[in-house]
């Protein structure tokens, strides 16, 4: 019998998915999105599956072993307004805490956004003032009772946030992490009064330090918390019917799978969902082909992403960022701008513009077809050449280059008085440019050298736009892989279980020490990494891991006292010791340094430990990955086809899939066509075709 692992990622545009079979190989399927009922887009990918096979869906379904899955549902509820209303309880004296914020105004705007200094202003509050209450009772740094809960104060707190809207609660009182006494007898108080509301406790969700960023994300997870359950509640009773056997599970921010129950409760580590899979992926491949440092270039239909892989890890953050918020939660470091196919390009006072807006699946660009009338790259590309009308999804869906070029007309040639094909040149040169900032902002901004890195290009236009973007960096090669166009599917595909917990439990070195094992004595801190990981390894067992598959890796936030941002230092020692504490700190300088520059540390102002993170992973089940199925040689003759380049139509070989085998040299200007996605060899590049079927770009 046939056994499937199966792996979805339900984008903005489009819905990939992928399907490895017992034998490793890879099945590639897209289809569009459906933004009133995400199940569907999914289901259609896995309908292609099983017809590919011959089999009923049901059938097919019945043999998946493995279903994993990334979505944006909370991403999409948080950027468009529609979570739940919260109601949030604090300290007193302290319920201003989400509206005063934090002070720069520019987080995660794009520069030309930070540089109108006279419309900058913050972003209204994740919870509304009107929606917060202040409740007697006060815990200190150490974790001990100052003043006494007042449970008659609580009580007036909960039904007025009740009687005000709140549809459910978040709890964040200060220093809770220190003690959950009062988080605790709080939320149960709210059961007495409210039966059955949702409740997020800071204490256990989030027991770190940061009084802001702590009750920011607290209250986000809260209001996300009921629209995911639906969604997912949705989700799974849709695959069900349909034949599946095997519980799914959901891609989380941090590059790791959880079930279903358990990201329910933490719905807020979901919003980077989609997007970290594409890196998860690009690490395998690197472990795989020998490539230790990446920059992952995700162009899809809404959105541009960029991160890293370094010396053959991904580049985690200690924070996510969601909109202009900034959750305390970690995850894969990802970086991204309003610039794929869909970005709409427009004229303002005399000037081209290119994005954020984008068309979106309904009604897409212009060439789709649908009903859309403003010009997006996917319609730039399609006029300039690049794109085959014909082959968009596999033939599925037939592009009409005359609405693409009527729509560049009308909004971009005819106000900048162009034609048509240099209005389209403008529209892609100027996406290209916005893409090549970003990866140096990601790079030479954070102190990497972009001729270090190989570059990834995936996503349903990345291969198509990388020769541009990737030359433009200096990066030695650009690689496609052959799962390019459904990447980040893969990469769920290719996740482990994971569970982190953390918690903040300061400890600093007093000035001038050199014995830092005395101020951070390790018998705590080993004290303090066994209980988590404890913790870690409960919850994975819960979701299903033999005890046997779990590793576990520590790590530490630490900053010189004084400052406000961390850093994070990996432990490797399993039982750490003196001299284990002193090489923490040492190595913790050494990070300090490449990041600001050699001399910025300043030793003998002492080091403070602010949190501890275990990270627990187990495997997940899935095949070994085969090598593509290529082409022998024996195919016909690539053909040609004009594009426009430089203010001028020039001849292009084209490829298509069963021209590719092992070794095989490209020369550009080339055009790749694949059943789902384009690649494109610049006029001064060459390509070379791997055994794994990835295309690996060069310079000539």
């Amino acid at each position: 019998m046939p056994k499937y692992y199966v792996a979805s990622d339900i984008g903005g545009t489009f819905t990939d998915t992928v399907v490895i079979d017992s034998g490793g190989a890879v099945g590639r399927y897209k289809s569009s999105t459906v933004p009133d009922d995400p199940a569907r887009g999914v289901l259609d990918t896995l309908e292609l599956a099983a017809a590919e096979r011959g089999v009923p869906l049901a059938a097919f379904l019945d043999d998946v072993d493995v279903f994993s899955h990334g979505t944006t549902v909370a991403t999409n509820a948080m950027l468009e307004g529609r979570t739940r209303s919260v109601g949030l309880i604090q300290t007193r004296g302290f319920g201003d805490t989400l509206t005063v914020m934090r002070g720069f105004k520019g987080i995660g705007l794009e520069e030309e956004e930070i540089k109108r200094f006279r419309t900058l202003v913050k972003q209204p509050p994740a919870v509304p003032r009107r929606l917060t209450a202040e409740v007697t009772e006060r815990i200190d740094y150490a974790g001990r009772v100052v003043r006494a809960l007042d449970e008659a104060d609580v009580r007036r707190a909960i039904t007025e946030l009740r009687d005000a809207g709140a549809e459910v609660f978040a709890v964040s009182l200060l220093w809770s992490f220190a003690n959950s006494t009062h988080e605790k007898r709080i939320a149960e108080i709210i059961e007495e009064e409210v039966p059955g509301a949702s409740v997020t406790l800071s204490s256990e969700f989030l027991p770190r330090i940061g009084e802001y960023e702590r009750t920011l994300t607290t209250a986000v997870n809260a209001s996300l918390r009921p629209v995911l359950k639906t969604s997912l509640d949705s989700f799974e009773n849709t695959l069900t019917a349909a034949g599946l056997r095997s519980g799914p599970l959901l891609m989380q921010s941090n590059g790791g799978l959880a079930t279903f129950d358990q990201v329910e409760k933490r719905a807020a580590a979901t919003v980077l969902s989609g997007p970290v899979g594409g890196v998860v992926a690009s690490q395998f491949l690197g472990d795989r082909n020998g490539y230790r440092n990446i920059v992952t270039t995700d162009m899809g239909g809404t959105s541009f992403d960029v991160g890293l892989v370094l010396d053959g890890r991904p580049v985690m953050s200690n924070t996510t960022l969601i909109g202009r918020d900034e959750l305390a939660l970690p995850s894969v470091a990802v970086r991204a701008i309003g610039a794929g196919a869909g970005s709409v390009a427009s004229v303002y006072n005399g000037t081209l513009q290119v994005g954020p807006e984008s068309a979106g699946a309904y009604p897409g660009p212009a060439c789709y077809g649908r009903g859309g009338t403003r010009p997006t790259v996917a319609d730039a590309d399609l006029v300039l050449g690049y794109l085959n009308p014909g082959n968009f999804l596999g033939g599925r869906l037939a592009l009409d280059v005359d609405k693409a070029r009527a729509a560049i007309d009308e909004h971009v040639a005819a106000p900048s008085g162009l034609s048509v094909e240099q209005a389209a040149e403008g529209i892609k040169t100027i996406v290209d440019a916005r893409m090549a900032d970003l990866v140096r902002q990601v790079t030479v901004e954070q102190g990497y050298d972009p001729t270090d890195f190989t570059v990834f290009a995936y996503g349903g236009a990345g291969p198509l736009h990388a020769f541009s973007y990737g030359s433009e960096l200096g990066c030695p090669q650009v690689v496609v892989p052959i799962t390019a166009s459904v990447h980040s599917a893969f990469g769920i595909g290719c996740s482990d279980l994971t569970m982190v917990e953390e918690i903040s439990k300061p400890m600093q070195t007093p000035p001038g020490t050199t014995d830092h094992a005395a101020a951070l004595p390790p018998e705590e801190l080993n004290a303090t990494f066994a209980e988590l990981t404890a913790r870690a390894r409960d919850g994975l067992v819960a979701a299903g891991a033999s005890e046997d598959s779990i590793s576990c890796t520590k790590f530490v936030e630490i900053r010189f006292r004084a400052q406000i941002h961390v850093l994070t230092v990996p432990i490797e020692a399993d039982t750490i010791t003196a001299s284990d504490v002193d090489a923490m700190v040492q190595q913790f300088v050494e990070i300090y340094e490449g990041r600001f520059g050699k001399g910025a540390a300043f030793l003998d102002g002492g080091v403070e430990i602010t949190t501890f993170r275990v990270v627990a992973a187990s495997p997940v089940p899935r095949a070994d990955f085969d090598t593509a199925a290529l082409g022998t040689g024996t195919a016909p003759q690539p053909g040609t086809r004009e594009v426009f380049s430089g203010g001028r139509w020039h001849d292009a070989a084209v490829y298509r899939a069963e021209h590719l085998r092992d070794g095989l040299r490209i020369e550009g200007l080339a055009i790749v066509e694949l059943r789902d996605t384009t690649v494109v060899v610049g006029p001064d590049q060459v390509a070379e075709v791997d055994r794994f079927g990835d295309i690996i770009i060069q310079k000539r």
